[in-house]
């Protein structure tokens, strides 16, 4: 498919995300396994859907010697800027960026940051802002990350959303000022499916590179 094609519609995908996030912004939050698995998962979408959309639409962009060739001029040779090298540098692999996304979703595990964001608006412009963010690192990130990488911190933040969910599930007492002892249940359920839906989904999607990692 024409990446210039890809850029719109992952465009389009981002603001549908942050849209349905904003606009049922009081239904998404009046329950806590619907801010914890549904409103916070499509702040961090729409930052993948944007970074996409931008990746797309640079790679699609015309090259400096594409140009000169077609104008009829000597085409230069073409040397990496040092700006690529240093943003290849930060986030070597993948590494610090994945670690920084694990690191802010494990937070919004804890159910006071989930009152804060309902009380605190210093907190609730960090989730608006930050998450999406998040994503846009989440899905630089992954570029760059090795099959060996992504499925350490895939495997690391299921396997940390399944015990929250389980911890969830087995407190005698709610968590939540804001939300009851039902659907902190809930909210543990869902982390719990979670936990299996993210992986199966990646396994679906990434099933050949791991097949020929392992052939190597």
């Amino acid at each position: 498919m024409n990446r210039l094609r890809i850029a719109p519609a992952c465009l389009a995908a981002a603001m549908i995300c942050l849209g349905v996030a904003l606009v049922w912004h009081d239904a998404l939050t009046a329950l806590m396994s619907l801010h914890m698995v549904v409103q916070i998962p499509l702040l961090v979408a729409s930052g993948v859907f944007a970074e996409r959309a931008w990746h797309a639409w640079r790679t699609s962009a015309p090259h400096p010697q594409d140009t000169s060739v077609a104008s009829g001029q000597a085409a230069p040779v073409w040397r990496p800027t040092s700006g690529r090298s240093i943003r290849w540098t930060y986030n070597a692999y993948g590494i610090p960026g994945l670690l920084l996304v694990s690191l802010v979703g494990a937070g919004w595990m804890i159910p006071k940051a989930l009152d804060d964001a309902l009380v605190d608006w210093r907190v609730a412009v960090f989730k608006y802002l930050g998450l999406p963010l998040c994503g846009w690192l989440l899905s630089a990130s992954v570029r760059r990350a090795n099959v060996v990488i992504k499925l350490f911190f895939l495997g690391n933040f299921c396997w940390m959303s399944a015990i929250v969910g389980m911890a969830y599930l087995d407190m005698p007492i709610r968590l939540c000022n804001a939300y009851l002892q039902d659907d902190q249940d809930w909210a543990g359920r869902g982390l719990i499916a979670l936990a299996i839906v993210l992986p199966s989904c990646w396994l679906l999607v990434a099933v050949k590179p791991i097949w020929r990692f392992l052939n190597r």
